[in-house]
């Protein structure tokens, strides 16, 4: 169920529309992150701060004014450009605060619910018949990690898709957490349904994949669950290993598979299935 309330001068009643949509209680709520208040740091750190800010400033103000003193154009030049950058890094910063203001990702029981800036905008979607599309990227220098960007993609039936961070400027707090709890939600209310449906004779969809009770296809290519010995992705892709060699059935990443989790659990079942070890 999705809703966008901007045109309507109000807020969005978020916790009527997620009751509407029946996504449940209300488990955890997150929200973009943001750098903490000088209230919430401890002694030490505001020691630093301030020794940082006063060192910065006073080895800046060094050069300026020597350059002011040598080539006092250029130096203007320099003061004025330095100002310019300080001011324009301010107005991003209070633009960014007034965009991530009402932002919320809400956990439910039974749904996940994306709300927009100042609730102007609910789209509320439920674990079993949503679809999620997740993009992880680790980023390293010099052999040491960086930092870790997540972005995913939520669609569902009637609703809009909603696109969320985790890890950039203006992302939600805790990506790790609330991927992970989504992820884990929506697989195990659609595995079972994926599961049955499978047994039942039914082929089911999962990007370039298509999935039966005898095998796996991909476009030209296909290999029956009894021949599987193993299933891993590497590099952002799936790899599925048979009579001893690893086949890349297609060029589509794995961020571009919806369900990808739900699919590769099934995938993994089948196999065991097929091989008649207990799922």
């Amino acid at each position: 169920m999705g809703r966008n309330l901007e045109g309507d001068g109000m807020t969005a009643d978020v916790d009527a529309l997620t009751e509407q949509a029946g996504l449940g209680g209300l488990r955890r709520t997150f929200r973009p992150a943001r750098p903490r208040l000088w209230s919430e740091r401890t002694n030490g750190e505001r020691v630093l701060v301030v020794f940082a800010v006063v060192a910065a400033f006073g080895v800046l103000g060094t050069i300026l004014f020597m350059i002011i003193s040598a080539v006092p154009l250029f130096g203007l030049f320099m003061t004025v450009t330095a100002g310019g950058l300080f001011a324009a890094s301010s107005i991003r910063y209070t633009l960014q605060q007034r965009a991530d203001k009402g932002r919320e990702i809400r956990i439910h029981d039974s749904g996940v619910a994306v709300v927009g800036t100042g609730g102007a905008t609910v789209d509320a979607y439920r674990w079993e018949s949503m679809s999620v599309l997740q993009d992880i990227t680790e980023y390293h220098r010099g052999g040491a990690h960086m930092r870790t960007t997540h972005v995913y993609t939520f669609a569902g039936p009637g609703v809009g898709s909603s696109r969320v961070k985790g890890g950039t400027v203006g992302a939600f707090e805790n990506p790790g957490t609330w991927g992970g709890e989504i992820q884990q939600q929506v697989t195990a209310a659609q595995l079972p349904l994926a599961l049955a449906a499978v047994q039942a004779g039914q082929t089911l969809q999962f990007g370039p994949y298509t999935v039966s009770a005898e095998r796996l296809t991909a476009g030209s290519k296909a290999v029956g669950w009894s021949e599987v010995q193993a299933i891993s992705t590497e590099k952002g892709h799936l790899t599925v290993k048979r009579q001893g060699r690893w086949l890349n059935m297609t060029a589509t990443p794995v961020r571009r598979i919806p369900n990808f989790f739900v699919f590769r659990t099934l995938a993994d079942r089948l196999v065991e299935s097929a091989a008649g070890r207990p799922g």
